[in-house]
């Protein structure tokens, strides 16, 4: 274990070392602005009233999705350069008005010439693994540290932090968790895991499906944009993610070079041999994250900040009688010790 850990270091110290230093310095301009517009982020996430709260809990709330973000490329960029696969710096996108979480996640460019489906697998399953297991993670912790307090839901919460809230805590009807920025990051890390599951061009999603059904890849993709333009109907967000898919591509880059001569980018080409079984049940595992994963209306709260939610309505318990109140003075009568101030 201890080895590996080395030689994966060792091999994104050379990929570090070995890229110019134009690209080098975009890519860290890109990281540091991007660090900066999700501590900005954070502060929405942060209940407390005072400045020094609020940035500390904005502090705690960047830590932690920088490092599910920084797990998911960084493990996409290791696994593509152990296995001889061209891959770019991890290219991250700062994005402080448009997203409640204050970036729209992390892409790293793999290009791939002659190497087996087995490794396009493994560059393509592993990286989404562990940015779920890092959520997950800043679920569990984020759901301890959170008090349960009276309000509307937050967020429409996947079904992983469903499952964890109600290991760990009792949530009576009409009551919901005071989100902690722990909590708030492992649901955006969620979200982005479900995002890079869509079985859409050179995404995660798109590079497995592509493994295991190849040419149908793309009908398979064509059928999920059509779900996902279904959804766009009763929540528009979709609709962006549906336009932006069809304009960067919704095959995979391989299925693209074959079927469009003219098509400019990165050569793809894949030695094709079917997947063992085990390959086979860690491409299920992946369908399983991504059902935990997704929401159909994520942002359908997140623009609020948490200490400005209104309070909800709650129904009183069967069987409960109001005390009664102060008894109110006849015309006439004198008012009693008992209305005095």
């Amino acid at each position: 274990m201890i080895n590996r850990i080395k030689q994966h270091y060792t091999t994104l110290r050379t990929g570090i070392a070995q890229s110019d230093r134009a690209t080098f310095r975009r890519h860290l301009i890109l990281l540091a602005l991007t660090i900066f517009t999700v501590f900005l982020a954070g502060t929405n996430f942060s209940s407390r009233t005072t400045a020094a709260d609020k940035y500390a809990d904005a502090a705690v709330y960047a830590l932690a999705l920088m490092a599910v973000l920084l797990g998911y490329s960084i493990t996409r960029y290791v696994q593509a350069r152990s296995y001889g696969l061209y891959a770019e710096l991890p290219l991250f996108i700062p994005m402080p008005l448009f997203s409640p979480f204050g970036t729209f996640g992390v892409f790293t460019k793999t290009a791939h010439i002659g190497v087996h489906t087995h490794a396009l697998f493994d560059v393509a399953f592993w990286p989404p693994v562990v940015s779920f297991v890092l959520s997950l993670a800043m679920l569990f912790a984020g759901t301890h540290f959170s008090e349960i307090v009276p309000g509307n839901a937050q967020f429409e919460n996947p079904l992983a932090l469903v499952g964890i809230a109600r290991l760990l805590k009792e949530i009576p009807l009409g009551y919901d968790l005071a989100v902690h920025p722990l909590l708030a990051a492992g649901w955006a890390g969620l979200f982005f895991t479900a995002i890079n599951l869509f079985p859409v061009g050179n995404l995660s999603g798109g590079q497995i499906a592509y493994t295991l059904f190849g040419r149908r890849q793309r009908d398979i993709a064509y059928v999920f944009l059509a779900a996902l333009f279904v959804l766009a109907l009763y929540y528009p967000m979709w609709f962006g993610f549906v336009l932006g898919f069809i304009y960067l591509g919704v095959d995979h880059p391989e299925l693209r070079q074959v079927r469009n001569p003219l098509f400019f980018d990165m050569t793809q080409q894949t030695t094709r041999q079917p997947l063992d079984r085990r390959r086979q049940w860690l491409a299920a595992i992946c369908a399983v994250i991504f059902v935990l994963s997704f929401t159909v209306r994520p942002f359908s709260a997140t623009g609020e900040k948490v200490g400005e939610r209104p309070p909800a309505q709650l129904a009183p318990p069967e069987g409960f009688e109001a005390p009664p109140g102060p008894k109110t003075p006849q015309p006439g009568e004198t008012p009693g010790e008992e209305n005095s101030i």
